[in-house]
């Protein structure tokens, strides 16, 4: 069986639904902290990375009923930049293990913090519409290879 998958940053509830494809149950979505990392600039990027960093704890959620062509279509559509890796994760007072898009380059721990909010106010419509096309895009790929 598969982890769980934790996203955090940019992939709110509305851009993951986007790329999914599906409306997100709100029953297999969990408020939930990495603790020991934050999510900072990937360098050049107007999206996030999450570094290890000792006493802080990145916010984010944990998505329960993600399928294996799910994973698929997520592991291409973070594409070269993310690799999936094992994280622990706190959901309220558990501690969980769940999957995480972590970078494929080494980012410093002191590199610029990023927050929600602000890539919200500057980037959110405009980016939500090019990862739904980009996305929709993928799924028909994937589809063709491997059916679901």
């Amino acid at each position: 069986m598969s982890l769980p998958l934790f996203v955090y940053g940019a992939a709110a509830p509305q851009l993951l639904a986007a790329v999914l494809g599906r409306p997100l149950r709100p029953a297999m979505l969990h408020a939930a902290r990495a603790p020991g990392f934050r999510a900072v600039h990937y360098p050049g990027r107007i999206y996030p990375a999450l570094v290890r960093r000792p006493g802080a704890a990145a916010e984010g959620l944990v998505l329960t009923d993600i399928t294996p062509f799910e994973r698929d279509l997520l592991d291409a559509f973070e594409g070269e930049e993310y690799r999936r890796g094992p994280v622990a994760v706190m959901i309220e007072a558990e501690l969980h293990e769940a999957d995480a898009y972590l970078p494929a380059i080494a980012i410093p721990q002191d590199a610029p913090g990023w927050e929600l909010a602000a890539w919200q106010a500057r980037h959110k419509h405009r980016v939500l519409a090019a990862d739904a096309a980009t996305a929709s895009e993928l799924r028909a790929r994937l589809i063709a290879v491997r059916p679901h």
